[in-house]
């Protein structure tokens, strides 16, 4: 049996970097893994995992998923080598804090640029082999914020909304029209480094520019949350997503979207069944 050709963005750490050596240590060799991040300074931690899979079914490459050029580059490169792309997981991205107004719009635009149109981008290009090939699995990593905003994370919340509307309107047009099936795996914390970096700051210091109306909100908010995730225990790892990530691309007819967890599930509970958003509104109190 041929291998699965897989495309993975944000391989640094966490969730992509569990998927793309998971996927490679398969057992039975099905997948040949382009495990991709930004900055090449980053991969020993990516090396050291994949072990005696490293350069045999696991392959690393530099890749700005805000660059078209290095995308174009890169898919290329891999069409030629492999002549597909049949799993392509649009998982870098990143994560911060901008209070509603205390970010400059380039900032905004940058979160943007990476979160979503990264993800469009990515998309596009490999589109053309999977057209040809009438198959293909595109899998978005979203975000519980994708589903409820989180307040103070306007903009974070704004790029996964974008990609959960990008994906529900491209889904059927390509499922029905050439077999490629997209996805959204919605995770809620995820222990990741852009996690863990974020928690490195106390509340109080990052909330210290929001001004003596928003900044006891946001830290009081802060800590209920807190407080919530310590009674339903730890966070979720990069290799429970993984687990995740690839019974999506084995499962032969997907849904659109993957609760990762309990917590997720009752948000997109709240989201269907009140209409209104109340209930979510009431919870954040």
């Amino acid at each position: 049996m041929a291998q699965s050709i897989v495309l993975i963005t944000g391989c640094s750490s966490g969730i992509g970097l569990a998927t793309a050596v998971r996927l490679a240590k398969d057992p039975e060799q099905r997948y040949k893994v382009y495990a991709t991040m930004r900055n090449l300074g980053k991969k020993e931690r990516l090396e050291t995992a994949a072990g005696d899979a490293l350069d045999k079914t696991l392959f690393v490459r530099p890749l700005d998923v805000t660059k078209d050029d290095t995308i174009k580059a890169l898919v290329g490169d891999i069409v030629r080598e492999d002549g597909k792309i049949d799993i392509l997981v649009n998982n870098a991205g990143s994560y911060g804090l901008d209070g509603i107004t205390h970010k400059s719009l380039e900032w905004c635009q940058e979160m943007m640029d990476t979160n979503f149109w990264g993800a469009v981008r990515l998309t596009r290009a490999v589109l053309p082999t999977m057209q040809e090939h009438r198959s293909g699995r595109i899998i978005n990593i979203s975000s519980n914020a994708g589903i409820n905003a989180m307040p103070f994370f306007s903009i974070y919340s704004a790029s996964k909304f974008a990609l959960e509307g990008y994906t529900e309107s491209i889904a059927p047009v390509l499922r029905d029209a050439f077999n490629i099936r997209v996805i959204l795996v919605q995770p809620s914390g995820v222990a990741t480094d852009l996690i863990a970096n974020f928690y490195k700051v106390s509340f109080d210091e990052q909330a210290k520019d929001f001004g003596e109306v928003l900044k006891p909100m946001y830290v009081s908010m802060m800590n209920g949350m807190a407080a919530k995730s310590a009674e339903t225990g730890p966070m979720q790892k990069g290799e429970d997503l993984a687990q995740l990530i690839q019974e999506v691309a084995e499962t032969e007819n997907p849904h659109l979207r993957y609760q990762a967890n309990d917590a997720v599930r009752q948000l997109a509970g709240w989201k269907w069944t009140d209409p209104t958003g109340d209930s979510y509104l009431q919870s954040l109190k």
